[in-house]
């Protein structure tokens, strides 16, 4: 078995060629499989004998055939049309194996056969888009296990040849954007060997991510039991860096699976009870594939899920891949730990933990890698005004944005601090975080040294804290004594700061130099200083009020439900109120809305009758709110000023399903429910000996709570210039250089980095961007679901949902009471969708971009979000049911479910899925 002795060489056709041989490390010549094999054999692992039959003979027997039309036609297909893949896939198949290989193929594989000189073979497909570190393709095609004749190894070569095209693997690669006519089949044959033991290592942990942890399933025989899911195998997870065995599951091993010695092929033999109940793997057997495996890690450039076994109690190596399922490491990784902090092991010193930033914006998509690096300079500019250090707050991992919260969870007051904010955005990663302080000591409790520097930073933030401190005190304490700040002055403050830095963004002429001044702007911190100074202390004054009435009258959930509503100044209430507005402006010329139903651009509306007061009054909305769009944080996105669709889109859902004036009159509803439920609070304050001193204290609160919590967006609006600006400059600067032919097509400006973009629009050097390879990146990464919390080795902690309230339910945070039933939608791009009034909004989060579409939500439910996140503060603002942080709700619901959303409990309930339920049948007609 040594890899040194392999005993075929390769044929000069290159029909053949041995795994030892330097070319078959060339996925193109050899596949995925055949590829990652050959490296093994070059680094001296122990695979067993074998060769290649490379891609060669798959252009020899496709490209002169008929087939290759029908394969070409195979890219015209969608992912989900099922029923052509399988009709045309079958076709191809059935072709190919009508077909026999070419003479001088045959006699290549015959020679090869007889060099290697097994009594059986193992024969397994390596496409060329197998075992890709972006997709694996694993399962997806045809391997065949002790053959013995080699008329048999040609047949299943050309079965290999036409498994390129299963179902599930034509399926596969119109998923992952893979094109069929530029993959290939090679097929690996090997001498098959007859193990004791086999089954799969991860080297890495498939379920928490932690890249320090082993996975490995084994079983009696050959590995395909394991492989397949026949068995519940042995499972134990290993740490990687002590060898200590953390957890090891006996399965049931029912059957294992053998080389037939009497016939070709295997057999099924049954285990014996005494064997299915003892351990497949010694530790000294589990340490020595640990040890390997790290090895094939190292070799192969990430986590890797390896095939293994034991012959003769020596392991060997019979396939490697890589995991693909992964959520990527946070980049730049944490720096080595302090060497004051000798106490602690570097190990638990250097594990740090992330928030991503997307879901405190309620957007955890991915965005392309200038809005990362844009966000990312942004969150460390400003964070470093208040650290004595380099080490970055804000890290990238999977396009996303995750903030480092180690450093706050270390100390206890801030910890406290951390946890209540967290809890407001995502409830079940504030109670993970809790947990895992409490069971893992994760972060490790503050020592001496951590101490030390706590308070070196505190000396070092204090003049900057110092100098800013009296300012945002003041603001904050103000409307305790004083009353709230009036709304309008706030927003014209903001408004006219959010302009002044978008002007200043655009003065310099050069497209270089504007790009300059956006991330000098951030570095000045001029965001922070200008506009979320001047309206986030009155807000938090008023969610602070909100508590302070929360704690004097816990039983009064309706009445403090009812405060939190019905305002006239609140950035999302005008959206809609103006919207509504516009919509109304059109009933009365029946031309407009005939215009507006068809679709018309607004140059065609003003021409109609009516039309030119339409087009005034929505130019006059865009001159307010055009800045704005759903996702802005990543600036890729249009404005709603460059694209209107979904404006107009509401305003015709808003014809067709609400009356005249029907928002301002539920705005009065709102505001008059809001006053009677002060006015009782008061009545209640008033009550008793202190009535005459409580009462104006309830008084007051209820104003500053009511007068600051309707600010909520306001420093985000101010903010929202800038980013509209910056989005405008970039586009542009994409325009500039597909024109010079600089780039592709414009829309590639957002796979640059900042210092790739300045060079490009300087001329400085030719740019050596892939920028197919980052498109690919950037849409695996966006298929991906971004965990609210990662750790720095990969793990994905998160407290399973209290599943105790419906054994069938759908469980996350309730965050706008109420219960109702009605049809799911399920809206991933509101610019691209719309919603029936009377339908639940089901999205993976929402913001200030969604807002047009809760007027004719009847409830909500969201992948992510918490009590303070856009979502819920409108679903409150508009009284529908809302539950957030339902994790998959997006994958789980579909469109036209019937489903029960309780915004009180947090539960969402399937209705249509609740077979001879006694709820579901006193349901009655939903119609």
């Amino acid at each position: 078995m040594s890899n040194r002795t392999h005993r075929f060489q390769s044929d000069p056709d290159q029909y053949t060629l041995s795994l030892n041989d330097e070319g078959a490390t060339q996925r193109t010549l050899t596949g995925g499989k055949g590829a990652n094999l050959a490296r093994l054999v070059a680094a001296d692992f122990p695979v067993p004998d074998g060769f290649c039959v490379t891609t060669a003979v798959y252009h020899e027997f496709i490209i002169s055939s008929e087939v290759q039309t029908t394969i070409e036609s195979l890219e015209l297909l969608e992912p989900d049309d099922s029923e052509r893949i399988t009709e045309m896939s079958a076709e191809i198949r059935s072709e190919i194996r009508q077909r026999d290989l070419p003479e001088t193929v045959q006699t290549a594989i015959v020679n090869a056969l007889k060099g290697l000189d097994a009594s059986a073979y193992a024969v397994r497909s390596s496409a060329t888009a197998e075992d890709l570190p972006t997709a694996s393709f694993a399962g997806q095609h045809e391997s065949f296990l002790a053959i013995t004749e080699p008329e048999t190894v040609l047949d299943r070569i050309r079965d290999c040849i036409a498994s390129l095209f299963t179902d599930r693997a034509v399926a596969y690669r119109l998923q992952n954007d893979v094109s069929h006519d530029a993959v290939a089949m090679a097929i690996v044959v090997q001498e098959m060997v007859d193990p004791e033991i086999a089954g799969v290592l991860f080297t890495a942990d498939p379920v928490s991510g932690n890249r320090h942890i082993a996975s490995i399933d084994a079983n009696y025989g050959l590995g395909d039991t394991v492989v397949a899911g026949e068995v519940s195998p042995d499972n134990v997870r290993v740490d990687q860096r002590t060898g200590d065995v953390l957890e090891y599951e006996i399965g049931e091993k029912s059957h294992a699976l053998y080389t037939n010695r009497e016939e070709e092929g295997t057999k099924a033999v049954d285990i014996s009870s005494e064997d299915q109940e003892s351990r497949t793997l010694s530790d000294t057997k589990l340490r020595e594939l640990v040890e390997l495996g790290t090895q094939v890690d190292k070799l192969l450039g990430g986590p890797q899920d390896i095939e293994w076994a034991f012959v003769d109690g020596d392991v060997i190596l019979l396939q490697s891949r890589p995991i693909t399922s992964l959520f990527p490491l946070p980049s730049p990784s944490p720096s080595p730990p302090p060497s004051l902090s000798p106490s602690r092991s570097s190990d638990d010193d250097r594990r740090h933990i992330y928030f991503c930033m997307g879901h405190q914006q309620a957007m955890p998509e991915a965005i392309p890698p200038l809005s990362v690096g844009l966000l990312q300079e942004m969150v460390n500019s400003s964070a470093s005004r208040l650290r004595q250090t380099d080490e970055p707050i804000a890290v990238e991992a999977g396009h996303r944005i995750y903030v480092d919260l180690t450093p706050l969870l270390h100390n206890r007051l801030t910890r406290r601090v951390v946890l209540r904010i967290l809890t407001s955005m995502s409830e079940p990663a504030a109670r993970t975080i809790a947990e895992l302080i409490e069971e893992r000591q994760t972060p490790p409790p503050a020592g001496v040294a951590d101490r030390l520097q706590t308070i070196s930073r505190v000396v070092h933030t204090l003049p900057v804290a110092v100098s800013a401190a009296p300012r945002l005190v003041a603001r904050f304490v103000r409307p305790f004594i004083r009353g709230p700040q009036d709304s309008e002055r706030v927003y014209e403050v903001v408004e006219s700061n959010g302009q002044q830095i978008a002007e200043r963004v655009s003065q310099p002429r050069s497209q270089a130099d504007q790009v300059r001044v956006i991330y000098e702007e951030i570095g000045l911190g001029t965001l922070a200083t200008k506009i979320v100074s001047q309206s986030m202390p009155l807000f938090l004054a008023g969610a602070i009020a909100g508590s302070i009435l929360e704690r004097l009258y816990p039983n009064a959930e309706d009445d403090l439900d009812a405060l939190g509503k019905g305002f006239d100044d609140e950035i999302a209430t005008q959206i809609n109120q103006r919207l509504g507005d516009l919509a109304d402006l059109a009933r009365q010329h029946p031309a407009v809305v005939d215009a507006l139903e068809s679709k018309a651009p607004l140059s065609e509306i003003e021409q109609v009758e009516g039309g030119e007061n339409f087009v005034t009054a929505f130019d006059a909305f865009l001159d307010d709110f055009g800045h704005r769009s759903s996702s802005e944080i990543d600036f890729s996105r249009p404005r709603w000023k460059d694209n209107p669709a979904i404006l107009f889109q509401t305003i015709r859902s808003t014809l067709a399903q609400s009356d005249h004036g029907e928002h301002r009159e539920h705005l009065e509803r709102l505001k008059q429910n809001a006053a009677q439920s002060a006015a009782a609070l008061e009545a209640r304050a008033g009550r008793g000996l202190v009535g005459f001193i409580k009462k104006p204290i309830v008084r007051r609160l209820i104003r500053v709570y009511r007068g600051g919590i309707q600010l909520r967006e306001y420093h985000k609006h101010g903010a929202a210039h800038f980013f509209a600006i910056a989005h405008d400059v970039f586009a542009d600067a994409g325009e500039t250089l597909a024109a010079e032919g600089r780039i592709d097509q414009s829309s590639d400006v957002w796979y640059l980095r900042k210092d790739e973009l300045l060079a490009a629009l300087e001329g400085e050097t030719p740019l050596d961007v892939d920028f197919e390879q980052r498109q690919r990146t950037h849409d695996r990464f966006a298929s991906m679901t971004a965990p609210p919390l990662l750790m720095s080795d990969g793990e994905t902690p998160m407290v399973a949902a209290d599943t105790k309230i419906a054994a069938d339910a759908l469980v996350g945070t309730p965050v706008s009471s109420g219960v109702v039933e009605g049809p799911a939608r399920v809206v991933y791009d509101p610019s691209k969708e719309s919603l029936e009034k009377g339908e639940i909004l089901v999205a993976p989060s929402t913001d200030v971009g969604w807002t047009p579409l809760f007027q004719n939500a009847a409830g909500l439910v969201m992948d992510v979000g918490g009590q303070m996140t856009h979502g819920a503060l409108v679903a409150r603002e508009y009284g529908i049911p809302a539950v957030v942080s339902v994790s998959n709700a997006t994958t789980d619901i579909q469109t036209g479910e019937w489903i029960r959303v309780d915004g009180k409990r947090g539960t969402v309930e399937r209705l249509d899925r609740e077979e001879q339920s006694p709820a579901n049948e006193d349901l009655g007609d939903r119609e």
